[in-house]
């Protein structure tokens, strides 16, 4: 093997020994920015924030469990971690090998330039094109979760590319840069509102009213005005700039129409029937 032929290795070995540890996973990013990130202790926010709240948002959620155990984890929410995991550990390992690597993934170079020049743009940039390409990896597993769960994976990005915008110079006010601050609490205090991110998995029919904008109360009509009024008129034009920011033309594939379609392996889904499969769904009001 070539030099970065045992990198790759030796990242997918680390990824591996905490597969089934959500903790593991957690721990691993966490010590990623106690090098290269402000220091996390308490009273001084870092960088990975936002990201480490995110996390542990999917651990209390039970995504990332193990799917062997009594309450299976996603098999898709674990790839995408996973491979975030990898590309991101694989930039580290190149950085503190000292070696120069040409034509290397986008996410792995986006790390490094993070690793180099930690700012709030070079880490969205990072770690959206670590989750774009994880998105990618993961597409076909997408259509084994719930419809309500692909759509719910729709919402979680777009939501990510909402907030970079405002970080790549397109403002929504003070209340826009507190949430794209990923060295801020926003994202730890707005994961633990279930109406913005359910706390079942899978879903419970609480959270599938809240996900399918469907919930009739003051969260509910919220997160609808969030959603439904802020980012989805203007869908395809985000996505296509976060294109351009991330270096990652495929998530132009995953909204049409200013609608939301991945997971995007199986044809039949086009805008007008991922969004009828939900439309025609029954949901108890009470």
């Amino acid at each position: 093997m070539n030099k970065l032929e045992i990198l790759q290795e030796k990242a997918r070995g680390i990824v591996l020994g905490v597969s089934n540890n959500p903790q593991g996973r957690y721990q691993l990013r966490y010590e990623f920015y106690q090098k290269y990130g402000d220091p996390l202790t308490k009273g001084n926010e870092g960088l990975g924030n936002s990201e480490l709240a995110f996390i542990d948002w999917e651990i209390r959620r039970g995504t990332l469990n193990p799917i062997n155990s009594s309450h299976p984890g996603s098999p898709w929410w674990r790839e995408v971690n996973s491979h975030f995991l990898y590309v991101a550990t694989l930039a580290q390992l190149i950085k503190e090998s000292g070696e120069t690597f040409h034509d290397l993934p986008v996410p792995v170079n986006f790390w490094l330039d993070y690793i180099n020049t930690p700012n709030e743009c070079s880490w969205y940039r990072a770690h959206n094109s670590s989750i774009i390409s994880g998105y990618q990896v993961a597409d076909k597993l997408g259509h084994k979760e719930s419809i309500y769960e692909q759509y719910f994976m729709n919402i979680i990005l777009y939501r990510l590319l909402f907030a970079q915008s405002m970080v790549e110079g397109v403002s929504f006010g003070i209340l826009g840069k507190i949430f794209a601050n990923p060295r801020g609490c926003a994202v730890a205090f707005i994961t633990r509102i279930k109406a913005f991110y359910p706390d079942h998995y899978p879903m419970s029919k609480k959270d599938i009213k809240y996900v399918t904008h469907r919930a009739r109360n003051f969260m509910g009509l919220v997160e609808d005005i969030f959603d439904t009024l802020l980012i989805l008129p203007h869908l395809d034009k985000l996505y296509t700039e976060a294109a351009k920011w991330n270096n990652s033309p495929i998530v132009m594939k995953f909204a049409k129409n200013n609608q939301p379609i991945y997971p995007i392996s199986q044809s039949e889904f086009s805008s007008a029937h991922f969004n009828k499969k939900l439309t025609t769904k029954k949901f108890p009001i009470s």
